[in-house]
């Protein structure tokens, strides 16, 4: 079984990059620790970035500094909500991020894929100069890697208004500047209490600003900047959750 989990995982990933794995990468480059590739086919451009951080903490702990979705957002965007409650604090910032909401209660009408532990779906509201918004498949797996170490992998996953419709009645149809994107992260435990974090993210556009080529220094640049926010946020959310477990158990 463990096996059969290593091979999911791998076969997720490796459909994930099955397309820029054979795009010629016009742009490649390293902002801040994040490494950033970008290449184009036809009128679509593929953007990338991954970035890999050890922290010195249990992996079930830097896991919750993961998947606290609704508790990111831009607190000035409050008045923009419109399916959670305008008075409440998020509490770490996302620079374009007017709410998150998570939504379980999905139709039965899917299976899980091996070494899958749970799935739901995340409806968004983003502002960047207009309003956007769409919903994301989020999976989770448990797994073991070929060195016998522990593994847990979320994957995240832009989806489109039919995709949606297969899991819920949705509150709003899919809009946004980006036709595809998906996250990856994978935890693997090196230790007791050391974990290490690596994520990658891709997204295509056919957008007829973003596709360019002069625009890639802008959009490499958010890229990076939002990668590390999350990475800072994922610390951050560890140390809390270290803390809280430590006055618990004295």
């Amino acid at each position: 079984m463990a096996m059969l989990k290593i091979f999911v995982c791998l076969a997720t990933l490796i459909a994930l990059y099955a397309q820029a794995s054979t795009m010629k990468m016009d742009k490649v480059e390293t902002i801040n620790g994040v490494d950033l590739q970008s290449g184009k086919q036809d009128s679509v451009r593929t953007y990338q970035g991954h970035v890999s951080k050890v922290f010195r903490f249990p992996l079930d702990i830097v896991k919750k500094g993961v998947v606290n979705f609704t508790e990111k957002c831009n607190n000035k965007f409050k008045d923009k909500r419109k399916y959670t409650n305008k008075t409440l604090d998020c509490k770490y910032h996302n620079e374009n991020l007017v709410e998150s909401f998570v939504v379980r209660d999905l139709k039965p009408s899917f299976a899980k894929e091996n070494g899958e532990t749970e799935r739901f779906l995340i409806g968004r509201l983003v502002y960047n100069r207009g309003n956007f918004g769409y919903y994301e498949l989020v999976r989770f797996f448990d797994g073991v890697n070929s060195k016998g170490q522990r593994t847990f992998m979320i994957v995240q996953k832009m989806l489109e208004d039919k995709e949606v419709k297969q899991y819920i009645s949705p509150k709003f149809g899919k809009e946004s500047a980006f036709d595809r994107s998906t996250g990856v992260y994978t935890l693997t435990m090196l230790g007791p209490k050391e974990t290490e974090l690596n994520y990658d993210y891709k997204a295509d556009t056919n957008h007829w600003i973003l596709n360019k080529e002069v625009s890639i220094p802008q959009v490499f640049s958010s890229i990076s900047k939002s990668i590390n926010d999350l990475v800072k946020t994922v610390d951050a959310e560890s140390n809390i959750q270290s803390r809280d477990l430590a006055s618990h158990q004295q």
